[in-house]
């Protein structure tokens, strides 16, 4: 714990006055004061501003953006090895299965940087509200609830990949604050950020004042009401707690759903991005329906790719990190995450190819008609998804993030669409999404899964002659037909398709929960979803199950192991470095016994 303990101190004191904050926007772009210590900061209001664009700083460092992916993406059935993988020895481990202590991507410092940052914030605000009267009693409450949010948020990843993690909400600025804590339990920790963000979200932002920056969008790349509702809503789903997810979801989408009507329904479809109302008849619980962008415009599919990753801050949008393209601007970050591991699309040439490659099952299921992941050739997202290296698809790489373009054109004979892209001088801006509106209708429909229950029709002689879904199955049902619809390559978002889901194929609570998972696999692919989605399934069930049968087996130390028999074993080891500087840190039994062995091969 000391090791990180030790950057957040060097952050407070002498951070502000060396760094110069530069990222989108003019909230975060702001001057440094030419000399900081602590008895001449925390004055004023602009002191506080300038920590809180600190946080989002930090949280746009590359070590950071890195582990959203390692943690959320790389241990998943989606990803396999890309270019050059074997040169990154601690990536190819993990793909492999094989994690030790020393593995790189068990360092946590990034995170912790970020806590401890808001933890200060946190604590100091209110001294500065006593010396500067514009700072006033809701600007201390708003700016707690921010740095709430994002810190809690911080915690359920390390909680999601670690397990149970070492846990502190007090502010660590002196030696004599630094102490060695044990790792805390992470279902009472995730309980613990509910309560917490559930104390201050009545505080937070609805909506921050326009920015300067045509790259910048503060109500898209801050923290606002609607984005701690989401990550309420998350934490409640992996906590059990469903009726709480589905009403912190239906905040959220009542919210869209305004927003839609106050500032978008009337205007002109340049400015709306081409968003439409999608709704199904059949849908009582969403007479509004649901304001999403539409796939076809112009002669081509790919809009809502264009508008959601391409252009980025979207009207979809409830929270993603904003950065800008590759030395267009000196004021803005760069997402070279995203390169390193997605790669940058250079003209179609392996010369621009990342660190990870589209898995083998999601590269050919459209074009060998398997279907397993897809459920036919019209859904765009499989295009979108995915960059085939060349006609018959037998290779490809991640597109998702990669390119800042797309243009699905017409069919052709082949199960699969000509596809036109473009992405190699801007994947470096690439937005960061945390959560987006059809995330969210998702994580509801999931809830309303676990609430629902099937009923059986019987005849006079009270045999079962039928089952049906009841309410709030029916409801999670067109919450994923309206995601699903939007994705079908039709130009039409109003009439019928032979390709849309049919509720009467899902008879069981099982079919639904199915249903539910792949479709957040199509909606969410490579958005650092994918193995917490399959572990919150095994944190629900009590056992391996899930990943068992999703992520296929791996290679490991040069013997085929027997993988995720061990509950414990779906979570990363403590890093060595911290085992040592913290002597209440006690590794988990799955890593403890042959950490040091090290028999690893590359050709593995």
């Amino acid at each position: 714990m000391k090791n990180y303990i030790n950057k957040i101190k060097s952050l407070v004191l002498v951070g502000a006055a060396s760094m110069a904050l530069s990222s989108c926007g003019d909230f975060l772009y702001i001057e440094p004061k030419t000399f900081v210590s602590e008895e001449n900061f925390w004055n004023e209001k602009a002191d506080v501003d300038q920590m809180v664009a600190g946080v989002y700083v930090k949280m746009q460092d590359a070590k950071f953006i890195e582990r959203l992916i390692m943690w959320g993406e790389t241990r998943s059935d989606e990803v396999t090895e890309g270019r050059d993988a074997t040169k990154n020895l601690d990536l190819y481990r993990t793909l492999k299965e094989d994690l030790k202590s020393t593995n790189e991507y068990t360092d946590w410092t990034s995170m912790y940087a970020v806590i401890g940052q808001c933890n200060i914030i946190m604590e100091r605000c209110q001294t500065v509200a006593e010396k500067d009267p514009t700072f006033t009693e809701s600007d201390v409450k708003a700016t707690r609830a921010e740095m709430a949010a994002i810190r809690d948020l911080c915690y359920f990843y390390l909680v999601r990949a670690f397990k149970d993690v070492p846990y502190y909400t007090y502010a660590i600025q002196a030696d004599a604050d630094i102490q060695p804590l044990p790792a805390c339990d992470g279902d009472s920790i995730v309980r613990c950020l509910i309560t917490d963000l559930e104390g201050v979200v009545g505080d937070a932002m609805k909506k921050f004042p326009e920015d300067n920056s045509s790259l910048y969008n503060s109500s898209r790349n801050r923290i606002t009401q609607d984005a701690i509702y989401a990550i309420l809503a998350d934490l409640c789903l992996w906590d059990g707690q469903y009726q709480k997810c589905v009403d912190y979801c239906q905040k959220v989408i009542d919210s869209k759903n305004k927003e839609y009507r106050d500032e978008f329904s009337k205007s002109a479809s340049s400015r709306s991005g081409y968003l439409e109302v999608f709704k199904n008849e059949n849908d009582t619980w969403n007479p509004d329906g649901f304001p999403l962008y539409r796939c076809y415009t112009e002669k081509v599919f790919g809009n809502d790719y264009d508008q959601i990753f391409g252009d980025g801050s979207s009207f979809e949008s409830i929270f993603e990190l904003a950065f800008s393209a590759n030395g267009s601007n000196t004021q803005y970050n760069e997402n070279g995450s995203v390169g390193k591991f997605y790669g940058s699309y250079k003209n179609n040439s392996n010369e621009g190819r990342g660190l990870l490659a589209v898995s083998e099952k999601y590269l050919s299921d459209v074009y060998n008609t398997a279907y397993k992941v897809f459920d036919h050739k019209l859904d765009a997202r499989y295009f979108a998804n995915i960059s085939p290296e060349d006609d018959s698809y037998s290779s490809g790489y991640i597109l998702k993030y990669v390119a800042s373009d797309i243009d699905i054109e017409s069919i052709t004979a082949n199960p699969y669409y000509a596809t036109s892209y473009s992405a190699s001088s801007s994947v470096d801006r690439a937005n960061w999404i945390f959560y987006r509106l059809t995330d969210v209708m998702l994580m509801q429909a999931e809830a309303l899964i676990e609430l629902g229950s099937t009923i059986d029709q019987v005849d006079d002689e009270g045999l079962v002659v039928s089952t049906e879904l009841d309410d709030n199955l029916k409801h999670a049902f067109y919450l994923i037909w309206t995601v699903n619809r939007r994705s079908i390559m039709t130009t039409s978002v109003t009439s019928t398709h032979a390709q849309e889901l049919k509720i009467n194929k899902f008879t069981s609570k099982d079919d639904m929960r199915t249903l539910c998972l792949k479709e957040r696999q199509r909606e969410l692919m490579f958005e650092g979803k994918r193995w917490f989605d399959l572990l919150r399934q095994c944190h629900r069930e009590g056992n391996t199950n899930m990943i068992k049968n999703n992520v296929p087996a791996k290679i490991s130390s040069g013997a085929t192991k027997t993988l995720y028999l061990n509950y414990e074993s779906l979570f990363w080891p403590y890093n060595k470095k911290e085992l040592r500087n913290n002597p209440d840190l006690k590794q988990k039994p799955f890593y403890g016994a042959d950490d040091d062995e090290d028999n690893f091969k590359l050709n593995n």
